[in-house]
């Protein structure tokens, strides 16, 4: 003889079938946030943190550009520390180059521009949608942040 679970509580079927969504909705819901928490924890650390010999680019945000994330380029996308500064991290989210520059681009044909000194200013009529880097001090930098000529 198989056993009522709700048969216990003296409810309606109305209220069975209540209770029965309103667990389906919080399930629902939990799987959501444990889905997006653990894709964010799985991108962010643990693929940085499994080749052991970096640190990982979660220690560090993304670049914003163009209202996302900074695009992977030649393999590397541009990161951010809490004080602005620019660094470089690899697709798998190893930190290549800490970030220590004022400003940098995304690297093209193997090296990136960059500049230690300078200031963001608005492009002009834009309405502070966009900005550029302006900087009498740019150099070029290898994927190991060495100096290049």
């Amino acid at each position: 003889m198989m056993h009522d679970f709700y048969g216990a509580f003296h409810v309606s079927v109305r209220q069975r079938y209540r209770l029965r969504f309103l667990v389906c909705m919080v399930l629902a819901v939990l799987a959501i946030l444990l889905e997006i928490r653990l894709f964010t924890l799985f991108h962010d650390r643990c693929t940085a943190i499994s080749s052991g010999n970096s640190h990982p680019a979660s220690l560090y945000v993304p670049y914003r550009y163009d209202n996302g994330n900074d695009s992977v380029q030649e393999g590397v996308y541009r990161i951010v520390d809490e004080k602005g500064r620019i660094g470089y991290a690899d697709e798998h989210g190893n930190t290549l180059i800490e970030p220590r520059f004022a400003f940098g681009f995304p690297f093209e044909n193997g090296k990136a521009k960059v500049t230690d000194t300078g200031e963001q200013k608005e492009v002009p009529g834009s309405d502070g949608e966009y900005h550029y880097w302006e900087s009498d001090d740019w150099y070029y930098i290898d994927r190991k942040g060495q100096r290049i000529e």
